[in-house]
């Protein structure tokens, strides 16, 4: 019982600490959000180019928006396994994924409509929720695989 304990604290840990970085990002005012997504764009500027994108805007709105997609990804593959380690039927887990998958993104965007500079976008929902699709997506593939024959 004491190993399912801790993995339960793990993923528990795990999940609340990724679900501060995303809505962590949300709460940085349009300055220094604006300055993160400068520094990447300088980063990654020579991948742009070699597709023959140097237009500034574009390269910052791509980095803007992958960035919503990869931080969904990221949480809903954490979350699947923390909703797994705690649900006490299929039909929880279905409906505790899919409130997570629902309004994480809602809230996330909500708290930039309080952020300085910031403002809500339906758009960045359904990226979010793009994202946290394939997160998803790819939890059941990996959790059916390990499963064991």
């Amino acid at each position: 019982m004491a190993f399912r304990d801790n993995r339960r604290v793990f993923w528990t840990v795990l999940f609340i600490l990724w679900l501060c970085v995303v809505w962590g990002h949300s709460m940085l005012p349009a300055d220094l959000s604006s300055e993160e997504s400068s520094w990447v764009v300088a980063l990654v500027r020579p991948f742009f180019s070699l597709f023959g994108v140097t237009d500034g805007h574009v390269m910052t709105h791509v980095i803007r928006k992958g960035a919503h997609f990869t931080e969904y990804v990221i949480l809903m593959l954490i979350g699947v396994k923390f909703v797994r380690e705690w649900a006490q039927s299929k039909l929880g887990t279905w409906l505790s994924t899919v409130a997570i998958w629902v309004c994480v993104p809602m809230v996330d965007e909500t708290i930039q409509r309080f952020t300085p500079g910031r403002a809500p976008r339906i758009t960045d929902v359904c990226i979010d929720m793009a994202g946290g699709l394939l997160g998803m997506l790819i939890s059941h593939a990996i959790l059916k695989r390990a499963k064991p024959r």
